[in-house]
Protein backbone atom coordinates (compact mmCIF):
# COMPACT_ATOMS: atom_id res chain seq x y z
CA UNK A 1 0.00 0.00 0.00
CA UNK A 2 2.98 2.64 0.72
CA UNK A 3 4.31 1.33 -2.36
CA UNK A 4 1.30 2.37 -4.61
CA UNK A 5 1.07 5.63 -2.07
CA UNK A 6 4.15 6.37 -3.43
CA UNK A 7 3.81 5.75 -6.95
CA UNK A 8 0.57 8.02 -6.84
CA UNK A 9 2.80 10.15 -5.26
CA UNK A 10 5.24 10.58 -7.84
CA UNK A 11 2.90 10.48 -10.53
CA UNK A 12 0.92 13.75 -9.24
CA UNK A 13 4.29 15.29 -8.86
CA UNK A 14 5.26 14.53 -12.51
CA UNK A 15 1.71 15.28 -13.63
CA UNK A 16 2.59 19.12 -12.36
CA UNK A 17 5.36 19.24 -13.64
CA UNK A 18 3.91 18.70 -17.39
CA UNK A 19 0.99 21.31 -16.60
CA UNK A 20 3.33 23.59 -15.51
CA UNK A 21 5.68 23.03 -18.13
CA UNK A 22 2.64 23.96 -20.93
CA UNK A 23 1.32 27.00 -18.62
CA UNK A 24 2.11 30.20 -20.85
CA UNK A 25 5.30 31.61 -19.56
CA UNK A 26 3.80 35.07 -19.70
CA UNK A 27 -0.31 35.11 -18.83
CA UNK A 28 -2.09 37.40 -21.09
CA UNK A 29 -3.83 40.53 -19.77
CA UNK A 30 -6.92 40.10 -18.83
CA UNK A 31 -9.53 41.60 -21.74
CA UNK A 32 -12.20 44.35 -19.33
CA UNK A 33 -15.27 45.96 -20.06
CA UNK A 34 -16.56 48.85 -19.21
CA UNK A 35 -19.16 48.49 -16.15
CA UNK A 36 -23.11 50.12 -16.69
CA UNK A 37 -22.90 51.50 -13.51
CA UNK A 38 -19.86 53.81 -13.66
CA UNK A 39 -20.74 57.48 -13.78
CA UNK A 40 -20.13 60.06 -16.16
CA UNK A 41 -17.15 60.79 -14.54
CA UNK A 42 -15.95 57.61 -13.92
CA UNK A 43 -16.90 56.46 -17.50
CA UNK A 44 -14.53 59.79 -18.63
CA UNK A 45 -11.37 58.68 -16.48
CA UNK A 46 -12.04 54.92 -17.86
CA UNK A 47 -12.39 56.41 -21.64
CA UNK A 48 -9.03 58.73 -20.96
CA UNK A 49 -6.66 55.61 -19.78
CA UNK A 50 -7.61 53.55 -22.79
CA UNK A 51 -7.19 56.40 -25.51
CA UNK A 52 -3.49 56.84 -23.82
CA UNK A 53 -2.14 53.81 -22.52
CA UNK A 54 -0.91 52.39 -26.08
CA UNK A 55 1.14 55.10 -25.72
CA UNK A 56 3.02 54.65 -22.43
CA UNK A 57 6.51 53.28 -22.46
CA UNK A 58 8.51 51.59 -19.38
CA UNK A 59 12.06 52.60 -19.89
CA UNK A 60 15.12 50.52 -17.93
CA UNK A 61 18.66 51.55 -17.82
CA UNK A 62 22.02 50.54 -17.61
CA UNK A 63 24.85 52.87 -16.06
CA UNK A 64 28.55 51.62 -15.36
CA UNK A 65 30.55 52.60 -11.95
CA UNK A 66 33.24 51.25 -10.55
CA UNK A 67 33.28 50.24 -6.78
CA UNK A 68 36.29 49.25 -4.19
CA UNK A 69 35.01 45.62 -5.02
CA UNK A 70 35.38 46.57 -8.92
CA UNK A 71 33.32 47.21 -11.69
CA UNK A 72 29.44 47.20 -11.24
CA UNK A 73 26.24 47.97 -13.28
CA UNK A 74 23.63 49.60 -12.10
CA UNK A 75 19.94 48.98 -12.96
CA UNK A 76 17.33 52.02 -13.76
CA UNK A 77 13.53 52.43 -14.39
CA UNK A 78 11.92 55.36 -15.31
CA UNK A 79 8.48 56.21 -17.85
CA UNK A 80 7.85 57.89 -20.97
CA UNK A 81 5.62 58.15 -24.07
CA UNK A 82 5.44 57.60 -27.75
CA UNK A 83 5.00 61.23 -29.48
CA UNK A 84 5.71 60.56 -32.77
CA UNK A 85 5.60 57.95 -36.13
CA UNK A 86 9.58 58.15 -36.07
CA UNK A 87 9.18 56.39 -32.71
CA UNK A 88 10.88 59.44 -30.74
CA UNK A 89 10.29 59.07 -26.53
CA UNK A 90 9.98 62.05 -24.67
CA UNK A 91 10.82 61.17 -21.04
CA UNK A 92 13.20 63.09 -18.08
CA UNK A 93 16.67 63.98 -18.88
CA UNK A 94 17.79 62.02 -15.55
CA UNK A 95 16.25 58.78 -16.40
CA UNK A 96 18.88 58.27 -19.09
CA UNK A 97 21.09 60.26 -17.59
CA UNK A 98 25.48 58.57 -17.95
CA UNK A 99 23.21 55.03 -19.48
CA UNK A 100 25.39 52.68 -21.02
CA UNK A 101 21.92 51.01 -22.52
CA UNK A 102 19.03 51.98 -22.52
CA UNK A 103 15.67 49.71 -23.50
CA UNK A 104 12.01 50.42 -23.79
CA UNK A 105 9.14 48.24 -23.06
CA UNK A 106 6.09 49.61 -24.95
CA UNK A 107 2.89 48.05 -25.06
CA UNK A 108 2.85 44.76 -26.59
CA UNK A 109 5.11 43.43 -24.23
CA UNK A 110 8.15 44.01 -26.28
CA UNK A 111 12.09 45.51 -24.76
CA UNK A 112 13.50 47.82 -28.03
CA UNK A 113 16.73 49.57 -27.81
CA UNK A 114 16.67 52.73 -27.89
CA UNK A 115 18.81 55.86 -28.29
CA UNK A 116 19.21 60.08 -26.43
CA UNK A 117 18.91 62.06 -29.75
CA UNK A 118 18.99 65.37 -27.07
CA UNK A 119 19.07 66.01 -23.52
CA UNK A 120 18.61 69.08 -21.64
CA UNK A 121 19.33 68.52 -17.67
CA UNK A 122 17.94 72.62 -16.45
CA UNK A 123 14.61 71.18 -17.73
CA UNK A 124 15.36 67.83 -17.43
CA UNK A 125 14.08 66.71 -20.83
CA UNK A 126 15.15 64.25 -23.03
CA UNK A 127 14.08 62.49 -26.28
CA UNK A 128 14.84 59.32 -27.40
CA UNK A 129 14.69 57.26 -30.63
CA UNK A 130 13.81 53.04 -30.88
CA UNK A 131 17.08 51.77 -32.53
CA UNK A 132 14.52 49.64 -35.08
CA UNK A 133 10.99 52.14 -36.05
CA UNK A 134 7.87 50.64 -35.54
CA UNK A 135 5.29 52.08 -37.80
CA UNK A 136 2.57 50.00 -35.95
CA UNK A 137 3.05 51.79 -32.57
CA UNK A 138 0.73 54.25 -31.24
CA UNK A 139 2.02 57.40 -30.35
CA UNK A 140 0.30 60.54 -28.25
CA UNK A 141 -0.90 64.22 -28.90
CA UNK A 142 1.01 66.88 -27.64
CA UNK A 143 -1.20 69.81 -26.46
CA UNK A 144 -0.69 73.16 -25.45
CA UNK A 145 0.07 73.80 -21.39
CA UNK A 146 -0.12 77.26 -21.85
CA UNK A 147 -3.70 77.03 -22.13
CA UNK A 148 -4.50 75.88 -19.04
CA UNK A 149 -5.63 76.73 -15.43
CA UNK A 150 -4.77 75.91 -12.08
CA UNK A 151 -7.25 73.83 -10.31
CA UNK A 152 -7.89 71.50 -13.75
CA UNK A 153 -7.87 67.99 -14.08
CA UNK A 154 -4.36 66.32 -14.36
CA UNK A 155 -3.75 62.67 -14.93
CA UNK A 156 -0.56 60.93 -14.76
CA UNK A 157 0.48 57.50 -16.10
CA UNK A 158 3.80 55.55 -15.53
CA UNK A 159 5.75 52.89 -13.48
CA UNK A 160 5.97 54.05 -9.31
CA UNK A 161 8.74 51.59 -8.11
CA UNK A 162 8.11 49.49 -10.86
CA UNK A 163 4.42 48.87 -11.03
CA UNK A 164 3.64 49.66 -15.03
CA UNK A 165 0.99 51.35 -16.19
CA UNK A 166 -0.56 52.98 -12.72
CA UNK A 167 -2.77 55.66 -13.29
CA UNK A 168 -3.24 58.56 -11.09
CA UNK A 169 -5.33 61.71 -11.21
CA UNK A 170 -4.60 65.14 -9.46
CA UNK A 171 -5.24 68.88 -9.90
CA UNK A 172 -2.84 71.70 -11.44
CA UNK A 173 -1.78 72.82 -8.14
CA UNK A 174 0.47 75.84 -9.81
CA UNK A 175 2.58 77.16 -12.54
CA UNK A 176 6.34 77.38 -11.19
CA UNK A 177 9.05 79.09 -13.99
CA UNK A 178 12.02 79.11 -11.25
CA UNK A 179 13.69 81.65 -13.52
CA UNK A 180 15.65 79.32 -15.41
CA UNK A 181 16.38 80.09 -19.41
CA UNK A 182 18.15 77.49 -21.97
CA UNK A 183 20.51 79.93 -24.32
CA UNK A 184 18.80 83.11 -23.26
CA UNK A 185 15.81 82.13 -25.17
CA UNK A 186 13.65 79.16 -23.44
CA UNK A 187 11.67 79.77 -20.14
CA UNK A 188 11.65 76.32 -18.77
CA UNK A 189 8.22 76.07 -16.67
CA UNK A 190 7.35 73.09 -14.25
CA UNK A 191 3.52 72.39 -13.14
CA UNK A 192 3.25 71.37 -10.10
CA UNK A 193 0.45 69.00 -9.06
CA UNK A 194 -0.65 66.53 -6.47
CA UNK A 195 -1.05 63.95 -8.74
CA UNK A 196 0.82 60.90 -7.25
CA UNK A 197 4.31 60.55 -8.80
CA UNK A 198 6.87 57.77 -7.16
CA UNK A 199 10.06 56.63 -7.88
CA UNK A 200 9.50 55.05 -11.47
CA UNK A 201 6.58 58.19 -12.94
CA UNK A 202 9.76 59.82 -13.67
CA UNK A 203 9.67 61.00 -17.16
CA UNK A 204 6.32 59.51 -17.39
CA UNK A 205 3.54 61.80 -19.16
CA UNK A 206 0.56 63.93 -17.55
CA UNK A 207 -2.47 63.91 -19.69
CA UNK A 208 -5.23 66.66 -19.49
CA UNK A 209 -8.86 65.62 -20.20
CA UNK A 210 -8.71 65.52 -23.98
CA UNK A 211 -6.06 62.60 -23.22
CA UNK A 212 -3.16 65.28 -24.61
CA UNK A 213 0.41 65.37 -23.70
CA UNK A 214 0.80 68.67 -21.20
CA UNK A 215 3.84 67.31 -19.24
CA UNK A 216 6.85 65.40 -18.57
CA UNK A 217 6.86 64.29 -14.92
CA UNK A 218 10.43 65.46 -13.68
CA UNK A 219 10.55 65.72 -9.48
CA UNK A 220 8.57 65.13 -6.12
CA UNK A 221 9.17 67.26 -3.01
CA UNK A 222 9.44 64.67 -0.19
CA UNK A 223 10.97 64.34 3.57
CA UNK A 224 9.93 60.70 3.44
CA UNK A 225 11.29 59.84 0.34
CA UNK A 226 7.47 59.16 -0.68
CA UNK A 227 4.84 61.08 -2.59
CA UNK A 228 3.25 64.17 -0.52
CA UNK A 229 1.09 65.71 -2.71
CA UNK A 230 3.89 67.76 -4.25
CA UNK A 231 4.90 66.57 -7.56
CA UNK A 232 6.53 68.54 -10.78
CA UNK A 233 6.68 68.32 -14.28
CA UNK A 234 8.07 70.21 -16.82
CA UNK A 235 5.48 71.59 -19.10
CA UNK A 236 4.73 70.18 -22.95
CA UNK A 237 5.49 74.05 -24.32
CA UNK A 238 8.85 73.88 -22.95
CA UNK A 239 9.45 70.42 -24.34
CA UNK A 240 8.58 71.84 -27.53
CA UNK A 241 10.09 74.58 -27.80
CA UNK A 242 13.96 72.67 -26.76
CA UNK A 243 12.88 70.51 -29.12
CA UNK A 244 11.99 73.02 -31.94
CA UNK A 245 15.48 74.79 -31.10
CA UNK A 246 17.50 74.42 -34.41
CA UNK A 247 20.51 75.89 -33.20
CA UNK A 248 21.32 73.78 -30.00
CA UNK A 249 25.78 72.95 -30.14
CA UNK A 250 24.61 69.34 -28.03
CA UNK A 251 27.19 66.76 -27.59
CA UNK A 252 26.11 64.73 -24.89
CA UNK A 253 28.45 65.53 -22.64
CA UNK A 254 27.80 66.04 -19.00
CA UNK A 255 30.83 67.41 -17.50
CA UNK A 256 32.52 69.53 -14.30
CA UNK A 257 35.08 72.32 -14.80
CA UNK A 258 37.71 71.95 -13.21
CA UNK A 259 39.90 75.40 -11.95
CA UNK A 260 44.25 75.56 -12.96
CA UNK A 261 44.83 74.53 -9.22
CA UNK A 262 42.28 71.39 -8.81
CA UNK A 263 44.30 70.06 -11.96
CA UNK A 264 47.48 70.78 -10.54
CA UNK A 265 46.65 69.22 -7.31
CA UNK A 266 44.89 66.37 -8.64
CA UNK A 267 46.12 65.14 -12.00
CA UNK A 268 49.53 67.34 -12.16
CA UNK A 269 48.41 69.14 -14.92
CA UNK A 270 49.50 72.54 -15.39
CA UNK A 271 46.74 74.24 -17.67
CA UNK A 272 44.30 77.21 -17.26
CA UNK A 273 40.92 74.76 -16.58
CA UNK A 274 39.38 71.81 -18.30
CA UNK A 275 36.06 69.65 -18.35
CA UNK A 276 36.64 66.99 -16.65
CA UNK A 277 33.66 64.57 -18.44
CA UNK A 278 31.09 62.64 -16.13
CA UNK A 279 28.70 60.80 -18.26
CA UNK A 280 28.27 60.62 -22.04
CA UNK A 281 24.99 60.34 -23.31
CA UNK A 282 24.16 56.90 -25.22
CA UNK A 283 24.16 57.30 -29.10
CA UNK A 284 25.69 61.20 -28.62
CA UNK A 285 27.80 63.11 -30.89
CA UNK A 286 30.22 62.90 -28.25
CA UNK A 287 30.07 59.00 -27.84
CA UNK A 288 30.06 58.44 -31.75
CA UNK A 289 33.94 60.11 -31.83
CA UNK A 290 35.06 58.06 -28.19
CA UNK A 291 34.56 60.43 -25.89
CA UNK A 292 34.70 58.84 -22.80
CA UNK A 293 32.90 59.57 -18.90
CA UNK A 294 34.20 58.84 -15.40
CA UNK A 295 33.79 56.00 -13.32
CA UNK A 296 35.53 56.23 -9.78
CA UNK A 297 33.37 58.17 -7.30
CA UNK A 298 35.84 60.41 -4.87
CA UNK A 299 35.35 63.63 -3.10
CA UNK A 300 37.07 66.83 -4.25
CA UNK A 301 36.75 70.24 -2.16
CA UNK A 302 32.57 68.74 -1.32
CA UNK A 303 32.06 68.27 -4.86
CA UNK A 304 31.83 63.82 -5.74
CA UNK A 305 33.19 63.80 -9.12
CA UNK A 306 33.80 60.96 -11.25
CA UNK A 307 37.07 60.23 -12.16
CA UNK A 308 38.79 58.16 -14.88
CA UNK A 309 37.13 59.78 -17.85
CA UNK A 310 38.54 62.72 -20.25
CA UNK A 311 39.43 65.95 -19.74
CA UNK A 312 38.46 68.34 -22.53
CA UNK A 313 40.98 71.17 -22.85
CA UNK A 314 39.41 72.97 -25.85
CA UNK A 315 36.12 73.26 -27.56
CA UNK A 316 36.79 74.42 -31.14
CA UNK A 317 39.43 77.30 -30.79
CA UNK A 318 38.18 77.73 -27.54
CA UNK A 319 40.21 76.72 -24.13
CA UNK A 320 37.54 74.95 -21.22
CA UNK A 321 39.27 77.31 -18.58
CA UNK A 322 36.27 78.91 -16.54
CA UNK A 323 32.42 79.03 -17.39
CA UNK A 324 32.72 82.34 -19.32
CA UNK A 325 35.39 80.55 -21.48
CA UNK A 326 32.55 77.72 -22.63
CA UNK A 327 29.35 80.14 -23.12
CA UNK A 328 31.27 81.82 -25.58
CA UNK A 329 32.19 78.45 -27.28
CA UNK A 330 28.81 77.64 -27.17
CA UNK A 331 28.14 81.21 -28.82
CA UNK A 332 30.59 80.46 -31.41
CA UNK A 333 29.47 77.30 -32.87
CA UNK A 334 25.87 77.88 -32.95
CA UNK A 335 26.14 77.63 -36.69
CA UNK A 336 29.07 74.66 -37.03
CA UNK A 337 27.56 71.36 -37.85
CA UNK A 338 31.24 70.04 -36.51
CA UNK A 339 33.50 70.79 -33.68
CA UNK A 340 36.92 69.83 -32.67
CA UNK A 341 37.58 68.49 -29.55
CA UNK A 342 41.33 68.57 -28.06
CA UNK A 343 41.11 66.13 -24.75
CA UNK A 344 43.66 64.61 -22.42
CA UNK A 345 43.23 60.82 -21.73
CA UNK A 346 45.72 58.56 -19.03
CA UNK A 347 48.39 61.60 -19.85
CA UNK A 348 48.12 61.54 -23.71
CA UNK A 349 46.81 64.25 -25.85
CA UNK A 350 43.77 63.45 -28.29
CA UNK A 351 41.79 65.42 -30.51
CA UNK A 352 38.55 64.23 -31.84
CA UNK A 353 36.44 65.73 -34.51
CA UNK A 354 32.45 65.41 -32.93
CA UNK A 355 29.37 65.55 -35.86
CA UNK A 356 26.56 67.76 -34.48
CA UNK A 357 24.47 68.29 -37.31
CA UNK A 358 21.99 65.57 -36.44
CA UNK A 359 21.17 67.51 -32.96
CA UNK A 360 20.72 70.76 -34.92
CA UNK A 361 17.75 70.38 -36.30
CA UNK A 362 13.78 70.51 -35.20
CA UNK A 363 13.11 67.42 -33.60
CA UNK A 364 8.86 68.33 -34.16
CA UNK A 365 9.52 68.43 -37.98
CA UNK A 366 9.81 65.06 -40.05
CA UNK A 367 13.79 63.86 -40.07
CA UNK A 368 16.37 64.66 -43.07
CA UNK A 369 15.57 61.84 -45.35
Amino acid sequence: MKLRYTLLGIMFILGSIVLSAQAPTHPTTKKRTFPDYLSAKELSLAKIYEKVIPTVVTIYTTTNSFTQKGPVQNQGLGSGVLISHDCYILTAAHVVDGSSKIVVKTQDGRKRDATVLFSEKSADIALLQLDVLDSNLAHATLGDSDVMAVGQNIYAIGSPYGMENSFSAGIVSAFRGFDKLYDGTVSIEFIQTDAAINSGNSGGPLFNSKGEVVGIASSILTVSGGFQGIGMAVTINTAKELLAFEDRPWIGVDGVLLQREELAKVFNLNVPGGLLVQKVAKGSPASKAGLRGGNITANVNGRSILFGGDIILEIGPQAACHVECLESAKQELNNKDKLNIRYLREGKEYTAVVDISETRRNFLTKPKP
